[in-house]
């Protein structure tokens, strides 16, 4: 199962927020070679606010071992603040059917079927938030050769908008996806996964966002 960590809902998930600047910082400091802010072996950046909410697979010792990081468009995103070369060519989205999906990873030091079934449910986690949420579409910023690879084993509509190399180790590139319980249910047929992944530990089946002013 995935869990929703929110800065109001941390306390339910013991170190689990913490936890995601560590696997960060490997995935994208160490691994990636990302040039983005970290210290003492986390990494962050100014939009980890009470905006933000990540989807988070963790092991049984309760580590994160995936993740992805959504933040809504209507308040200040990684996209348009730091990489515009990234942003679509009609310009950084402002609304609040579109959302910013990063951040994404999964441990490469799992064996290859679990990281599959954790790349599995992180996708369908984010379309089953982004049903919830009245999302219509995310605009993801990932390595090129995840957003080609994922995307496709899970049959999801995509629109690859901009690509550069001068982030990382490997090209970055950024995508539209497209959300709707018609692209959720093709998702759960192609990935073989037919239950919901999306962890609720607040009691209710789904929590829409309240948008600050």
């Amino acid at each position: 199962m995935i869990d929703l960590v929110t800065w109001q809902s941390a306390h339910l998930f013991g170190d689990a927020l913490a936890d995601q600047y560590r696997f960060r910082h490997d995935q994208f400091v160490v691994r990636s070679g990302w040039n983005v802010p970290h210290f003492d072996g986390m990494e962050y950046d100014q939009f980890d606010t009470p905006a933000a909410r990540y989807l988070l697979w963790r092991d049984h010792a309760t580590r994160v071992r995936g993740m992805v990081r959504l933040l809504p468009t209507t308040r200040p995103y990684m996209t348009e603040t730091l990489w515009p070369e990234l942003a679509p060519e009609e310009g950084p989205p402002r609304t609040e059917t579109v959302w910013e999906n990063t951040r994404f990873a999964v441990d490469r030091a799992l064996p290859a079927p679990l990281r599959r079934m954790v790349t599995s449910e992180l996708i369908l986690a984010s379309l089953e938030f982004g049903i919830c949420q009245g999302i219509e579409r995310y605009l993801l910023i990932s390595p090129l050769w995840v957003l080609r690879g994922a995307l496709a084993a899970a049959g999801l509509p995509h629109r690859l908008l901009q690509q550069t190399d001068t982030l990382g180790r490997w090209p970055v590139a950024s995508a539209y996806v497209r959300v709707s319980e018609q692209i959720l249910m093709v998702a759960r047929q192609r990935l073989g996964v037919q239950h919901r992944v999306l962890a609720d530990r607040q009691g209710g089946v789904c929590h829409p966002v309240v948008q600050a002013a």
